[in-house]
């Protein structure tokens, strides 16, 4: 075979096509061994060994490629010693999967300021547009013995235990569910301190109102004792109903500083209405104006004993 001269190689050399770091070709093999043979469209064909497909030792190429796929690798070598450009899958995967984590990431950011510019935008108009006495439809959020926390679009108000419930021994826990939708009316509002105070919609009417239509001043009731305070005794006239049985209201027969000098809690008594507040919804009761009509429920008789005992 006559030997090529200089200039001959160099005009081949010349008219050989160049290829990027990476080509796409497509699979003509997939051996045993798990080597995988491309057609890249250059005059020797692509190997890529096993090795360079992934470094998972057990994966098998035949179960991600056929022949006949397309698959997009890094040349290595323009000739591996056997006639075959080297190629590596790995590599070229590597790289577009840092490429589209990039991608991602990128986009994730955006999405994430667009959402931040949203929302305060959001934010604004809210408080452009809130006014004392607009309804909404919130979302319970939380709930805590003081109330209810309720989200309102953008923004969180919280709904007093006053403003829901007229009894005081029920229990927030029993009437709602955090994530419960309910309707709410705005009390107050201040913008620089974002708050928002907020009223039930479907509180009702003061069942006090009910209770205490009832009675009229002068009445005479029989109510039991059940809370003190410096000031007097509070008493139950009947479920749902209080009043208050002042220090200076127990009895004429001593001074009372503090109203557990006379009473006991428990205690059964007869009491007078003296007052009836429905601005306040306050009842005030008299003692004193009834005594020697409780003996029955040994008020009397405690009276009696503390004032022998005093002599």
């Amino acid at each position: 075979m006559e030997e090529k001269s200089f200039e001959e190689l160099y005009n081949e050399s010349l008219s050989e096509k160049k290829f990027d770091k990476t080509i796409s070709g497509t699979i003509i093999e997939i051996t045993s061994k798990g080597e995988i043979f491309v057609n890249f469209g250059y005059k020797a064909d692509g190997i890529i060994p096993k090795k360079e497909f992934t470094d998972d030792i057990n994966a098998n190429p035949k179960d991600e490629f056929k022949v006949g796929d397309t698959i997009v690798a890094d040349v290595l070598k323009m000739n591996d010693g056997e006639g075959n450009v080297l190629l590596s899958y790995k590599r070229a995967k590597k790289r577009q999967d840092a490429i589209k984590q990039k991608e991602i990431r990128e986009k994730q950011i955006k999405e994430k300021e667009q959402k931040k510019i949203e929302a305060a935008k959001k934010k604004e108009d809210f408080w452009n547009n809130i006014k004392v006495g607009d309804i909404y439809n919130g979302t319970i959020s939380k709930i805590v013995d003081y109330g209810l926390f309720v989200d309102l679009e953008t923004e969180r108000g919280l709904l007093h235990i006053s403003e829901i419930l007229w009894n005081k021994d029920e229990k927030l826990d029993d009437k709602f569910t955090v994530g419960e939708d309910i309707e709410v009316k705005i009390k107050s509002f201040n913008k620089d301190e974002n708050k928002i105070s907020l009223s039930y919609t479907l509180k009702g009417e003061n069942p006090w109102f009910t209770l205490a239509d009832k009675y009229n001043v002068n009445d005479i009731v029989t109510c039991k004792v059940i809370k003190f305070a410096s000031f007097g005794a509070f008493v139950e006239i009947e479920k749902g109903l209080e009043g208050l049985v002042h220090n200076s209201q127990i009895t004429s027969l001593k001074r009372i500083v503090k109203p557990e000098e006379a009473l006991e809690l428990g205690q059964m008594v007869n009491a007078k209405i003296i007052n009836i507040d429905k601005e306040n919804c306050k009842i005030g009761l008299s003692i004193k104006d009834l005594e020697g009509t409780s003996m029955e429920y040994g008020y009397e008789e405690y009276i009696k004993g503390e004032v022998k005992n005093e002599q």
